[in-house]
């Protein structure tokens, strides 16, 4: 059945085309995306520095990173991921909290349509010997600090106090279950929001490149996402907006909050009207 144009979704989405080498540039394009096509997505939201969670620990470069990103993160998602998602809920979307396992895990909606594959994915076939011995590991502790896997923050972690899942949201741990829900409930389309921007929200479970390698239409709201920011970067957002460059000219569309809000709004006074 075709989409009431009362109940539809509009949004302009900002992506790059090529119709010429020459004219290639970016372009905007109107969407009416059906509510009940489209789910509303909360990626990676990690308490770390926030009322209820660890401290942003001294030693390791966890989630954001620096602490000054990291409150970054936090008034980012008070301030547009909490009323995006309020807005997507009234509209009649779907709402889906993307976590790690050890948040994901915390809560029992992450089980529903969680295969054992998902659980306890098959094990790779052995790869030959690192050419330099235990040098990823090195590596990976010369960016985030010496030890981090062993911080006891990671155990204490769940989603954001301003964004926490709610009766009736469905948590997602991996791609697959992802999928498979989506087409149980005919979502065709996700609008992403969360961290980082350069990171976890390309490329995680779940996230926007697996995602649309199942199809899916793929839109980020610009002001609901954070790159890992340093020092040199985090005044002027560098990271941040290399990131979505990077997301609209090979995932998706980037759409604004205030669009989306206003777009919400217009759907749930029109299904009051019903």
């Amino acid at each position: 059945m075709a989409t009431k144009t009362s109940l539809a979704l509009r949004l302009h989405g900002r992506h790059w085309r090529t119709r010429t080498l020459a004219t290639a540039d970016w372009e905007e394009e109107e969407f009416a995306l059906d509510p009940n096509e489209t789910g509303f997505v909360a990626l990676h939201l990690w308490n770390v520095g926030d009322v209820n969670g660890p401290p942003v620990p001294e030693n390791f470069s966890v989630d954001m990173g620096k602490p000054e990103t990291q409150a970054e993160s936090v008034r980012i998602a008070a301030a547009y991921i909490r009323p995006a998602i309020d807005a997507a809920r009234a509209a009649g979307m779907a709402i889906f909290h993307v976590e790690p396992r050890n948040i994901a895990l915390k809560y029992e909606s992450v089980h529903h349509m969680l295969e054992d594959n998902d659980l306890n994915p098959p094990q790779p076939a052995p790869g030959p010997p690192e050419v330099n011995p235990g040098w990823r590991k090195d590596r990976a502790e010369r960016i985030h600090g010496h030890g981090y896997m062993e911080w006891e923050g990671w155990q204490q972690m769940r989603i954001l106090s301003s964004c926490e899942a709610e009766p009736g949201d469905q948590v997602i741990l991996t791609s697959a279950q992802f999928d498979r829900i989506c087409r149980s409930r005919g979502i065709k389309n996700l609008i992403y929001t969360g961290f980082a921007t350069n990171m976890c929200i390309l490329g995680s479970e779940g996230a926007t490149r697996p995602m649309l390698g199942y199809g899916y239409k793929i839109f980020l709201i610009r002001e609901a996402t954070l790159g890992t920011e340093i020092p040199e970067t985090f005044q002027d957002r560098l990271i941040t907006k290399v990131a979505l460059i990077e997301f609209q000219k090979h995932v998706g569309d980037t759409i604004g909050f205030d669009q989306f809000m206003a777009a919400c709004r217009a759907v749930a006074a029109a299904r009051v009207d019903e």
